[in-house]
C-alpha cells in the first residue's frame, strides 16, 4: 500500500507528526529537487505533500518529468507562517458606558 509522506520544514511537520502522518524535514528554504526525484523514483509513497515554499524552488524541467510519469502524486500545499487572531476587541469607552447605563451600545468609529 503506497503511504504519504510530508516535505516541510521541522515547525511545521511536528503538526502533521501529530496526526500520524511520515514526515521528511528540510532545514529553511533548502533545494529539494534531489529528494523529490528520489521519492518519485521509489514505490513507497502514492503522495508526497510539499510546502510551497520549497516546491517553487524545484526547477520547471524537473516538475515536468514527474507530472510526466504520474504517480506518486506530487501536491503543494500553502502552510501559513504564523496564526493571527481576529477576534472583536470590546472598546474600553464602550464597557465603560454599558455599566454605567447597563445598556450595550455600538460605537461607530
Amino acid at each position: 500500500m503506497a503511504g504519504i509522506v510530508v516535505i516541510a520544514d521541522r515547525t511545521t511537520s511536528l503538526g502533521f507528526r501529530l496526526a500520524g502522518v511520515e514526515c521528511i524535514d528540510v532545514e529553511g528554504d533548502g533545494d529539494i529537487t534531489g529528494l523529490l526525484l528520489e521519492l518519485v523514483s521509489g514505490d513507497r509513497y502514492g503522495l508526497i505533500v510539499v510546502d510551497e515554499r520549497l516546491f517553487n524552488r524545484v526547477p520547471e524541467k524537473v516538475m515536468r518529468r514527474i507530472k510526466k510519469k504520474g504517480y506518486p502524486v506530487v501536491v503543494p500545499i500553502t502552510i501559513p507562517r504564523r496564526w493571527v487572531e481576529k477576534e472583536v476587541v470590546e472598546s474600553p469607552m464602550a464597557r465603560l458606558i454599558k455599566r454605567a447605563i447597563g445598556y450595550q451600545i455600538r460605537i461607530k468609529k
